[in-house]
Formats: structure tokens, C-alpha cells, sequence
């Protein structure tokens, strides 16, 4: 095959619980005229996505995963890349999709490998050779949640490939807006200053889980991925369930330390607490996370709406002298 001959590309997106997203991303991957598949992989959501729910494109495939309590984009990802039939990959997560005018198959020619970077959503969607994504074993298995799973594999794409990792150009990938609550679940979509902040309690605790494990267990096309078992269907859609015994789980000591780290991030986060008073207080008043939810009661509402607005006054008052003392600088003559 020549490099100017076009490659079959698959898209790869997985979703839970995101079809509201899915089904405007979906329309316009199906009006993109760049691709052989679109392999849409439903995680397990509820209720099931359903094929009428997606475009009348006949180049979608669904599959579905039963039986995942939890959200796994590493898991997911290589699954669906397992599934997939094209040479290339394309990652697009469920609410982004390729700009009309983007063309893969000229930034194919300059390189085989291509990753977003910056923020706003563009950063963990791909476009390379699927040789390259199994020369690194995919996604690191270890991690859960949300965060950090790009970074790593961007750096053992670094280390391993034998070819420039190239910067996909800006606006290339369409990235629909929303908040950090939708990743965390339907429990916390309600657009409330306490939802955000939980919200962005448990993303951080998530992403500083992710980057111990890439710290602590490296991953590699060495570690066997999870496999999975095809299983009946009372539709057209094939359903899979994961092989338990086979799904990476992390040493008990190291999983009870990372277990603390995130109890401590959240808390912190959500509740503006110091460390020191976080490890002096019990764990049943603020406890650790079951399978990625977060056990938000009564009294931890109460403490954010009465005593953390007074913890965080003199913060806020510090930053509005901050601001005070930019804007009067700003006036004078020279100033910056």
C-alpha cells in the first residue's frame, strides 16, 4: 500500500448514559464522508441505547457491554478498538465530532499519529494506526473514572513509536459544551453551585487516582485486556459481558492507599477542609467512594451552605483585593 493510498477508518465512540449527546454527535459523524464504520460501543447504559435511537447510517455498528456498574473509558475504548475493522482509529468520545471539513486522510500522509491537546474536550480524542495504539497495549486497564488516561497514553505512545506524535490542528474535532456533572452521572446534572463543586470534587479525586496508577503500575502491550463474552440478545444489537477473571485489578495495598488519596482530594475539594482535619476526622463522617459515587448526606450539604462559606471568606476577600489592586495599577500610566 502506498502513502497516498486512502486507509479505512473506524470512528470509536463509547457511551453510559450519554445518548442525549450521542444521538446530535452521531448525526453529524453519519453526514462525515470520511470513514468505513462509526463502532458505537453502549457501556452498560440505562436504559439501553437503541439502533432506532442512532442514524439510518448503515456504516454504525452497536454493540453493547452488560453488567459495568461503573464508567471505564480505558476498558470501553479498548474493547471498541478490539471490535473495530479499519486500519485507523478514530476516537470521538460522545460529544464531539470531526468538523465538516476536516481531512484525515492529508494529515494521514504528513504522519500516522495525531492527538488533541489543550482543553474543552479535544484533548483525549485521536486519530492513528491501529498497529501503533496494540504496539502500546491501548488504554491503561488500571484506571477508572475520569482524567489523566490521554496523558498516559500519549507518553508511552512517545516512547514507543517510531514516528513523530503530531498535534491535531485546532477545530478539527467539534466539542459540544457541558458540565463536569454529566461526567459524574445523572445524579448531579442539576446546574446548582453545590452540584458543580461536587462535581469538580470527584474529577479531581478521579484524575489523581489515575496519575498514581500510571506512576505505580505502568501499562504495556505486555498486560492481557480484559476479554469479554458474547452473550445472548433479544435484538439485533450484540451484547457482551466481561470475563471477571480477567479484568486488571490493582494490589489490595496499593488500592487502600489510592482509596485514601481519593477520599482526601474530594473531600478537600468539596468541603474546603485541611488535610490534617480530614485524617483527624472519622472516616464514616466523611467516607471514601463506592465504585466512583460519592456518599453526599444531609450534614455535608449543611457544612457547604453554613461553615465552608466562612472558611472560604478570607480567600474571597483576598481575591477581590488582588483584583482591587489590578484594576487601580491598570490605570496609572506604565503600568501592566
Amino acid at each position: 500500500m502506498t502513502a497516498s493510498t486512502p486507509r479505512a477508518i473506524s470512528v470509536l465512540t463509547v457511551c453510559m448514559n450519554r445518548a442525549e449527546h450521542l444521538r446530535i454527535s452521531a448525526a453529524h459523524v453519519a453526514r462525515w464522508p470520511h470513514h468505513v464504520e462509526h463502532l458505537i460501543l453502549d457501556w452498560s447504559s440505562d436504559p439501553p441505547l437503541r439502533r432506532e435511537e442512532l442514524p439510518e447510517d448503515p456504516r454504525i455498528r452497536l454493540h453493547r457491554v452488560e453488567g459495568e456498574r461503573r464508567w471505564n473509558l480505558c476498558r470501553a475504548y479498548n474493547f471498541a478498538a478490539l471490535l473495530a475493522r479499519g486500519e485507523v482509529l478514530l476516537k470521538l468520545d460522545a460529544d464531539c465530532w470531526p468538523a465538516p471539513e476536516s481531512d484525515p486522510q492529508s494529515l494521514l500522509l504528513q504522519g500516522p499519529l495525531w492527538m488533541g491537546a489543550g482543553a474543552g474536550g479535544s484533548a483525549g480524542q485521536f486519530l492513528m494506526q491501529r498497529d501503533l495504539f496494540d504496539q502500546v497495549g491501548g488504554f491503561n486497564e488500571w484506571m477508572v473514572g475520569w482524567g489523566f488516561d490521554d496523558k498516559d497514553l500519549r507518553v508511552r505512545l512517545e516512547l514507543v513509536a517510531s514516528c513523530p506524535l503530531w498535534t491535531l490542528p485546532e477545530g478539527w474535532v467539534v466539542v459540544m459544551p457541558h458540565a463536569d456533572a454529566t461526567r459524574v452521572g445523572a445524579a448531579l446534572q442539576r446546574d446548582t453551585a453545590i452540584a458543580r463543586q461536587q462535581a469538580l470534587a470527584a474529577l479531581r479525586a478521579s484524575r489523581l487516582h489515575n496519575r498514581l496508577v500510571a506512576a505505580q503500575c505502568p501499562w504495556g502491550s505486555n498486560r492481557p485486556s480484559s476479554r469479554y463474552l458474547s452473550q445472548p440478545s433479544a435484538d439485533a444489537v450484540p451484547h457482551w459481558c466481561a470475563e471477571a477473571s480477567t479484568i486488571p485489578v490493582l494490589p489490595a495495598p496499593l488500592e487502600r492507599s489510592l482509596a485514601q488519596q481519593r477520599r482526601r482530594t474530594f473531600w478537600a475539594v468539596f468541603l474546603a477542609i485541611p488535610d490534617p482535619a480530614i485524617e483527624a476526622l472519622p472516616e464514616k463522617l466523611l467516607p471514601g467512594d463506592v465504585q466512583g459515587r460519592w456518599p453526599v448526606d444531609w450534614w455535608h450539604r449543611f457544612y457547604w451552605f453554613s461553615l465552608r462559606p466562612l472558611l472560604m471568606a478570607p480567600v474571597w476577600g483576598l481575591a477581590l483585593l488582588r483584583g482591587a489592586g489590578r484594576w487601580r495599577s491598570g490605570g496609572r500610566p506604565g503600568s501592566r
